[in-house]
């Protein structure tokens, strides 16, 4: 049990040094980041460990918090990693060989996509990034998990496509 706690406070001494950077006016855009990261890796845990207690309570009088806070943290990691995802694909479109790629097989993928196929999606990707000599994006590997609805993925991969099939980055 003191992983967290531990977790907590160093997340805390993070924010503390990022705080000291601003009012020093030297703000180190890498420590937020990697402040970010160690939030989002936590939130994540934390959403882990809600959808175990939502499940070992079910039948309980604190299943429905417990849900209800699970599907609130889940929903707040689901829209960043929606995020993460777009943001990916606008990154990965200035490799000229992804670009290419993608542009050639785009509507294959957004098809397979659109009808829930996941492992041939995943492939088709997959395929491509190896062809490029390329690593696979690990948010994207996030987007293929199981625990993810249907309609979730679909969400989650037609954000990415937006970002390396559209036309222009917004900022």
């Amino acid at each position: 049990m003191s992983t967290p706690v531990s977790s907590q406070a160093s997340l805390e001494q993070e924010l503390q040094q990022l705080e000291e950077q601003l009012k020093e006016g030297t703000p180190d855009v890498k420590e937020f980041y990697k402040a970010y990261d160690a939030l989002t890796a936590l939130s994540r845990r934390l959403q882990s460990l809600l959808q175990w207690a939502a499940e070992d309570r079910r039948g309980t009088e604190n299943e429905k918090k417990f849900l209800g806070l699970y599907r609130q943290v889940a929903g707040w990691n689901a829209s960043d990693l929606m995020e993460s995802l777009k943001r990916t694909g606008f990154a990965l479109k200035k490799n000229s060989d992804l670009k290419d790629a993608f542009d050639r097989q785009g509507y294959r993928i957004l098809e397979l996509v659109r009808a829930g196929k996941r492992d041939e999606t995943f492939h088709a990707i997959l395929r491509i990034f190896v062809s490029a000599k390329k690593e696979f994006p690990s948010q994207l590997v996030e987007a293929f998990k199981p625990v993810y609805s249907d309609q979730l993925f679909k969400v989650f991969l037609f954000s990415f496509l937006s970002g390396i099939l559209g036309q222009e980055e917004m900022e």
